[in-house]
């Protein structure tokens, strides 16, 4: 079942024009917006769409209040997707649209859906990057950024109150592969085509459940800065960042969202293959992160200032 990564992801809001602006102070592209329904892409194509919290169309939430209601699967190809559909055969609420994306209900209530993704290409920038015996750039100033062009839609993150039912959901029901774990805490999961080190966290804090962020793939740990610092001078909060996280490798910044949870900008992932090897992680606070802000940064003004 060759699932790449998160294809689309609905939200239910509050207010239609907050919502809207946050994604576009965030960088992805507008491709329509009117007061039912806004839509913004990735540059592979990738979306998230926007509805009122009272449309009644919108899968339900496992919370009251404005959030994720549901996360679209890109899928591969036509045999996957039709495998998927065979696997989620008795799942509440499982149907089938006329375009032929499988929607169905996970073990937490959450909204899930499959459909082919067909990804644009995105164009590799070389890197600049230079070290004592390595000169990529030269005669050349290094590349600032004005605000985030989020390129690439990674992973989504659940609170799953009900962790192995949901792992058995996702890794023996639709095929997806565990890349590390916090033993009785959480799994960081990959669909079956993806080599992205996760597309998927679920973790377990006790009874608490809800979506707690999405997150992209940015160009480079500059571009995290630029546009976390370009959305900091917009007015958004920081939720954590700048940071690193040690099990994925990535350089991050993470932004309270109002649609509900956080959205995070990130860079330098881990890709990983079959070779990869699971690993178990003390679910300890230095796991999490190496380093990390806890309110952000801003533009230096002559003195330099901490905080947001």
């Amino acid at each position: 079942m060759r699932v790449i990564a998160p294809e689309t992801v609905v939200y239910g809001v509050a207010d239609m024009a907050e919502a809207t602006r946050f994604w576009d102070d965030f960088g992805l592209k507008r491709v329509g917006a009117d007061a039912r329904e806004a839509a913004f892409e990735t540059e592979e194509g990738a979306r998230i769409v926007l509805r009122p919290m009272t449309d009644p169309s919108l899968p339900a939430a496992p919370i009251v209040g404005p959030t994720m209601r549901e996360v679209i699967w890109g899928v591969e190809d036509a045999a996957s997707l039709e495998a998927i559909a065979a696997a989620l055969a008795g799942a509440p609420c499982c149907r089938r649209d006329g375009d032929g994306t499988v929607h169905a209900v996970d073990p937490c209530g959450y909204g899930v859906g499959f459909r082919r993704f067909a990804r644009r290409p995105v164009a590799p920038e070389p890197p600049t990057y230079n070290a004592p015996g390595r000169a990529l750039r030269v005669d050349e100033r290094g590349k600032l950024y004005a605000k985030a062009s989020p390129q690439h839609l990674s992973h989504v993150v659940l609170l799953a109150p009900k962790l192995e039912a949901m792992k058995e959901f996702y890794v023996d029901r639709l095929g997806f592969r565990i890349s590390d774990r916090y033993p009785g805490r959480g799994y960081f999961l990959r669909g079956g085509a993806s080599g992205d080190h996760h597309n998927l966290f679920l973790l377990h804090i006790g009874d608490a459940i809800g979506f707690h962020h999405l997150a992209f793939e940015l160009r480079d740990i500059h571009e995290v800065f630029g546009g976390g610092l370009h959305m900091t001078g917009k007015g958004w909060k920081t939720h954590l960042g700048p940071g690193r996280h040690p099990i994925s490798s990535c350089y991050f910044w993470y932004f309270k969202n109002p649609c509900g949870g956080a959205a995070e900008y990130d860079s330098d992932s881990d890709i990983v293959s079959e070779n990869w090897q699971p690993r178990d992680w003390d679910s300890v606070p230095e796991a999490f992160a190496e380093w990390a802000l806890a309110d952000g940064i801003q533009r230096y003004d002559g003195i330099q200032k901490a905080g947001s």
